[in-house]
C-alpha cells in the first residue's frame, strides 16, 4: 500500500514540473520577440490559467491492481513419464513343477534256502570232573606272611639319616636258620649278606643298609642257598620315603624240605 501512495505523489509532481517548464519556455519566447504595440500586447496576453485543485483519490484497501500481465509463451510438455518409484514390481509366479515318480523297480526273486543237514549232538561224558593237582611252588622258601613290613629305624641311632632292609630266615618248623645268603640289588646297588649275621633282628637275622637318607627307591630281595642257588622268588621292595617307615622287614620261611 505504501508503494501505491508513492506512485500517485510522483505523478502529481511530474504534472507540476511539466507545467512549470512550459510556463518558463513561454515567457522566454515572449521576451525574446520584437516589442509589440501596447494594444496588441494587451490583446495578445493570454488569460491566466487557473489550475484545478487536486484531490487525492482514495487508496483502495484491497491492494492495487497489477499493471503488467505476463503471458507465458512456451508451454513445456514432458516427453518421458517415469514410473512411480513406490510401486513394487509385479512378480509373476512360475507354474509349480510336479515331480513325476520314477518307475518302481521290481524286487528280485527270493531264493529258497536248501535243506541243511542237522548236526548230531556231541556226547557229554558222564561221571565226576577230575580235579587237577595244585601246582607245586618251584622254590623252597617264600615271603613270610606274604608281605613286606615297613617300620621306623630301630637298629641304629641314625634315625631318618638312614634307610635299609633286614629280617630273618625260618625253616618249616619255624626255627631260625643261619648260613643262607640274602641277595639285595637295585639301580647301581648289589649286595649279599648271610642270615644270622645281625642279631638286632632276632635269631637268623640279617641287615643291608641301602642309603643315608630316606627316598622312594625300589630294590629287589631273593634268598640263595649256601652254594648260591636261588631258593625263593624275587621280592620287590619300594620305600615310601617316610621317616617313620625307613626300615623294610623281609622275612623268609621254608615251605617244604625238598
Amino acid at each position: 500500500m505504501g508503494e501505491g501512495k508513492g506512485t500517485i505523489y510522483n505523478v502529481i509532481s511530474l504534472v507540476f514540473l511539466v507545467l512549470t517548464i512550459l510556463t518558463i519556455v513561454f515567457v522566454i519566447t515572449r521576451l525574446a520577440g520584437p516589442p509589440a504595440e501596447k494594444q496588441v500586447a494587451a490583446a495578445a496576453l493570454p488569460t491566466a490559467v487557473v489550475l484545478p485543485s487536486l484531490t487525492p483519490s482514495p487508496i483502495p484497501t484491497t491492494g492495487l491492481p497489477p499493471t503488467f500481465t505476463f503471458t507465458p509463451t512456451d508451454t513445456l510438455t514432458p516427453t518421458n513419464t517415469l514410473p512411480p518409484t513406490d510401486v513394487p514390481p509385479t512378480v509373476t509366479v512360475s507354474p509349480t513343477i510336479t515331480d513325476t515318480p520314477a518307475p518302481t523297480s521290481t524286487p528280485e526273486a527270493t531264493l529258497t534256502p536248501s535243506i541243511s543237514p542237522t548236526p548230531l549232538p556231541t556226547e557229554t561224558p558222564t561221571g565226576p570232573t577230575a580235579t587237577l593237582a595244585p601246582t607245586q611252588n618251584p622254590y623252597l622258601y617264600e615271603l613270610r606272611q606274604g608281605q613286606v613290613i615297613f617300620t621306623q629305624n630301630f637298629a641304629n641311632t641314625a634315625a631318618c639319616a638312614w634307610q635299609g632292609l633286614g629280617g630273618q630266615v625260618f625253616n618249616t618248623e619255624g626255627t631260625p636258620l643261619n648260613g643262607l645268603k640274602v641277595h639285595v640289588f637295585g639301580t647301581n646297588f648289589d649286595r649279599t649278606v648271610d642270615s644270622g649275621t645281625n642279631s638286632l633282628y632276632g635269631p637268623g637275622g640279617w641287615e643291608v643298609p641301602v642309603d643315608n637318607k630316606i627316598s622312594a627307591q625300589t630294590y629287589y630281595v631273593e634268598l640263595l642257598s649256601p652254594g648260591g642257588t636261588t631258593v625263593s622268588a624275587r621280592i620287590q621292595v619300594t620305600f615310601p620315603s617316610d621317616c617313620a617307615r625307613n626300615v623294610a622287614l623281609v622275612n623268609f620261611i621254608q615251605t617244604r624240605a625238598k
